[in-house]
């Protein structure tokens, strides 16, 4: 299942909306990967890309809120936690032997684009554009 970029992910601010795409991406690499037959590419993408990419993008995005003064940002710190927390315990699972592991991160990650992104991360866009006027 490939994910396409939308205007329901977009918040508007570019730098944001570029690493949320990398987010697409990193999915989109493990479909294709797997549509190929090549699961342990697949999946070796999936949790290299995951683990890599949240480190660089919420370091980013917490940045970004505070300069802005966003009053959620400790809220929204924690919901960061959380995804890191059940990336690393996917790998934890797969790495113990569960194969399902991999299959459920990505499910993981699909839905948290369109919650994450599109409701909470809206949040702070809808603040930073109030202050903007």
């Amino acid at each position: 299942m490939k994910v396409i970029w939308s205007d329901e992910l977009s918040l508007g601010i570019p730098q944001m909306d570029e690493q949320h795409q990398r987010w697409i991406d990193i999915l989109n690499g493990f479909y294709d990967a797997i549509e190929r037959g090549d699961r342990e590419e697949a999946i070796s993408h999936l949790f290299k890309g995951v683990e890599e990419y949240t480190s660089f993008h919420f370091s980013a995005e917490e940045q970004f809120m505070a300069d802005i003064g966003y009053p959620d940002l400790e809220n929204h710190r924690k919901i960061h936690q959380s995804l890191i927390d059940q990336v690393h315990s996917a790998r934890e699972r797969y790495g113990q032997g569960d194969r399902k592991a991999a299959r459920e991160l990505a499910a993981f990650v699909l839905s948290w684009l369109y919650t994450h992104i599109a409701k909470t991360d809206k949040k702070y866009s809808e603040y930073y554009a109030s202050r903007a006027k």
